[in-house]
């Protein structure tokens, strides 16, 4: 079938559209061609061998305010950095600070197996057979 190869080299030399591409794929909505000051493209395409030249007068300039002016700012982050985490319960209580590992999985489920059996067996020592 000779339509099916071509077909599957050419694809990618295809413009990507947001119909070909991923759900999180966003193209834009053409904020840099609008007119002004420092707008649009940040340079221009010189031709193939260059590719992209860069343009200082084109190119946008954010200016942030003095940090001291952010730090005195009634605003604050969604979490205050001097939080503390809450406490871990449940079986993985002793999980170490570097999150799951094999080692300390294969302790954990040891630990809760036996305590399972354990159960199991004061249960069956509980009721009497007839």
């Amino acid at each position: 079938m000779q339509p099916t190869a071509v077909r599957l080299r050419l694809q990618p030399r295809r413009p990507l559209l947001s119909f070909r591409a991923n759900k999180d794929y966003y193209k834009g909505n053409r904020q840099s061609a609008l007119p002004g000051h420092r707008t649009g493209a940040p340079g221009v395409h010189v031709n193939r061998r260059v590719g992209y030249k860069l343009l200082e007068s084109r190119v946008r300039v954010f200016v942030a305010p003095p940090i001291q002016d952010i730090l005195e700012s009634p605003l604050k982050p969604y979490v205050e950095p001097r939080t503390r985490p809450k406490q871990k319960q449940g079986v993985f209580s002793d999980m170490p600070d570097g999150g799951m590992n094999p080692a300390y999985f294969l302790q954990t489920a040891r630990k809760y197996h036996l305590e399972r059996a354990q159960q199991q067996q004061q249960q069956n020592a509980v009721v009497p057979t007839a």
